[in-house]
């Protein structure tokens, strides 16, 4: 079973989880590294654009866009939505998953990369958002 219905679905999930976690130190993180990170899905398609870079005067560190290609990404990764969701679970071992090429990356990867410790906060708020879910719908699950 696909972890999304649709790219509706992915949207309303990335909203709530921007809004959880736009002030985390994940967040902080990305604004002091001045980076955006975008995420490339298909089946369905979405692009997910991270922002660290361009917040401005009380915005948040981080925010989180939809199909937008400014400003410009440092870092993009490609892969299914099934890929990320595995990804967003903490479940994803990103630099096998990289030499496999499940994920395709360019740009500074490297630099990205460093940026994987802060993580854990992030794959736990989105957990807890498909716990969430799954129990609103009786169990039915995502």
């Amino acid at each position: 079973m696909a972890a999304y219905r649709d790219r509706e679905q992915m949207v309303e999930i990335f909203g709530v989880l921007a809004e959880r976690v736009a002030s985390s130190q994940a967040a902080r993180m990305l604004h002091d590294a001045k980076m955006v990170v975008s995420f490339v899905y298909h089946n369905p398609d979405l692009m997910l654009v991270m922002d660290g870079r361009t917040p401005g005067e009380g915005e948040p560190p981080m925010v989180m866009r939809f199909d937008v290609s400014e400003p410009s990404a440092d870092v993009v990764f490609e892969c299914s939505a099934d890929v990320g969701h595995q990804f967003w679970q903490g479940k994803l071992d990103v630099p096998q998953a990289l030499a496999r090429g499940m994920v395709k990356a360019r740009g500074a990867i490297a630099k990205a990369l460093k940026l994987l410790p802060m993580m854990p906060p992030l794959y736990a708020a989105y957990r807890d958002l498909m716990a969430e879910r799954a129990a609103a719908a009786g169990g039915a699950g995502e």
